[in-house]
């Protein structure tokens, strides 16, 4: 690892394996995208699931078989998965055994993954799978749903890796989220915690005994001005590091006296 210093800027100089993953699946354009621009520097192995997986949080595939399939597009090394995002980092972590990873990335993806959008988020999943198995791991999101201005976003993220590699140590997560506004309205990039972010759920019927779920995101007052949510609608890049620990220690420390 060398770390250079070049414009104010710390660039992480090293050639790197490195596995990406989403939940859109392996169709997505920003995966293809992103994956060929950095396999322009690095080794890139694609793993991602066959069909969309959105809201598939850490799920794995237990009761059924899944299927690896190549996939060909411009000369990637790329693979479906008929699994969900976490199975995608679990099976390429224990069957592509030669493909020593330095780093896991899931993304871009379609849509926010704000607050506690990560407890659902198949995005977030895979980060966090690449983390149990000790990879630096980045998850990246964009708020807007039409996969434009790649150029600008993938350029984002090449930056974000080469900042923050340094500091990360293995089992790091960072959840990084591109706030829906124009390239050129967008206020930088703030180091925030997680906010709420609720939405106005109902069910909608269709058919006989069919639903489905739809929402907009709300308004939460008690938020605290400085969250990923609020600096997201500000126009900032949001960055969140993020712990699969879920542990309470004030409370496992009050529990030592009973």
């Amino acid at each position: 690892m060398v770390i250079l210093a070049k414009k104010n800027k710390l660039l992480y100089n090293k050639k790197m394996n490195i596995l990406i993953c989403n939940d859109d699946g392996i169709k997505s354009k920003s995966l293809h995208y992103l994956a060929k621009e950095l396999s322009k520097k690095h080794n890139v192995l694609v793993i991602a699931p066959s069909k969309n997986r959105s809201g598939s949080a850490h799920s794995l595939t237990v009761c059924s078989k899944l299927k690896l399939k190549r996939y060909k597009k411009e000369k990637l090394n790329m693979y479906s998965l008929s699994g969900t995002p976490a199975d995608c980092v679990k099976f390429a972590n224990r069957v592509f055994t030669d493909f020593n990873i330095d780093l896991v990335i899931s993304g871009i993806n379609k849509g926010h993954n704000l607050g506690t959008d990560i407890l659902y988020s198949g995005t977030l999943s895979a980060a966090i799978e690449g983390s149990v198995f000790g990879y630096k791991c980045f998850a990246f999101s964009c708020v807007s749903f039409l996969e434009d201005n790649l150029d600008f976003w993938v350029n984002k993220c090449q930056e974000i890796i080469e900042k923050l590699m340094p500091i990360s140590k293995n089992g790091t997560i960072w959840n990084v989220n591109f706030p829906n506004v124009k390239v050129e309205e967008v206020k930088g990039i703030k180091f925030v915690p997680l906010g709420n972010h609720l939405y106005n759920d109902h069910y909608v019927k269709f058919g006989k005994n069919k639903f489905s779920l739809v929402g907009e995101p709300l308004e939460v007052i008690d938020n605290p001005p400085n969250c990923d949510v609020e600096c997201s609608r500000k126009g900032y890049i949001t960055i969140t590091p993020i712990l699969f620990d879920k542990t309470d220690y004030d409370k496992l420390k009050e529990c030592e006296s009973l």
